[in-house]
């Protein structure tokens, strides 16, 4: 029997950004009715700092909300968290680990990259027994190298026993080299070329397609870029991405 689920990708941007009238405690309450209009299931947030995500604990009571900081692999530096909403969809168990050449190295900065990276594994359990895989990450802006090897390491990560989501901010556009090395071995683009962009640096208006959801051994039911602005306010710099996928 196939099982439906619905997920989305959302860099919210962190809170210690000096973004004026765009700053967090202006726009939280925005952005988490962004993550509520999403309807998903599973939800991928990356840029999260502590703050945020006591907001985050707050605001969404009972979800399962998990990720680890990436400067002390406990709560210290940006998270990348993934939120799964309380119903048939559990988080069986979970791991966060380091985009550089020793995986398990906490805090470790891998290759050409100029800061601290990671991802958050989740295994997802369906109460009727499917099990899928969930990889939550958000690659370096300036080191092309660490985007390259970043998503060989993530699609070794991906074991052939299970379907596999890849979603974040990976800092690199449809067709680039870090997404042709995910393409090349079998994951799916979620989205349809013409979706449009992700990027907008808080003008609305996104060109830059960064923000990816890819599939292994699922199928893409539709997907989009979410536009949505509570109140007229834009909740974070970056659009979501949300797909609603088949196992």
């Amino acid at each position: 029997m196939s099982v439906q689920l619905r997920v989305a990708t959302f860099n919210i941007r962190n809170s210690s950004a000096p973004d004026g009238d765009d700053s967090w405690p202006l726009r939280r309450e925005a952005t988490a009715a962004a993550i509520t209009e999403l309807a998903a299931d599973v939800v991928g947030l990356q840029e999260v700092l502590p703050d945020q995500l006591d907001d985050l604990r707050e605001r969404f009571d009972g979800w399962e909300i998990v990720g680890a900081g990436r400067d002390d692999g406990v709560s210290a530096g940006e998270h990348s968290v993934v939120m799964v909403r309380p119903g048939a969809w559990t988080i069986a168990s979970y791991a966060t680990r380091w985009l550089s050449p020793t995986p398990e190295t906490v805090g470790s900065v891998g290759w050409d990259a100029d800061l601290t990276r990671i991802a958050t594994l989740v295994d997802l359990k369906h109460s009727d027994g499917q099990r899928i895989g969930v990889l939550n990450t958000h690659y370096d802006h300036l080191g092309e190298i660490a985007r390259l090897e970043s998503s060989r390491l993530l699609d070794q990560w991906a074991t052939p026993d299970q379907p596999w989501i890849l979603m974040g901010d990976l800092n690199a556009e449809p067709g680039s080299p870090p997404l042709k090395v995910l393409t090349d071995a079998g994951w799916t683009d979620a989205l349809p070329t013409e979706a449009g962009g992700t990027f907008h640096d808080f003008t609305g208006e996104a060109d830059e397609r960064i923000d990816h959801i890819l599939v292994k051994r699922l199928e893409v039911v539709e997907a989009s870029v979410a536009r949505y602005r509570p109140g007229g306010r834009l909740p974070s710099d970056h659009w979501p991405v949300v797909a609603t996928l088949r196992a």
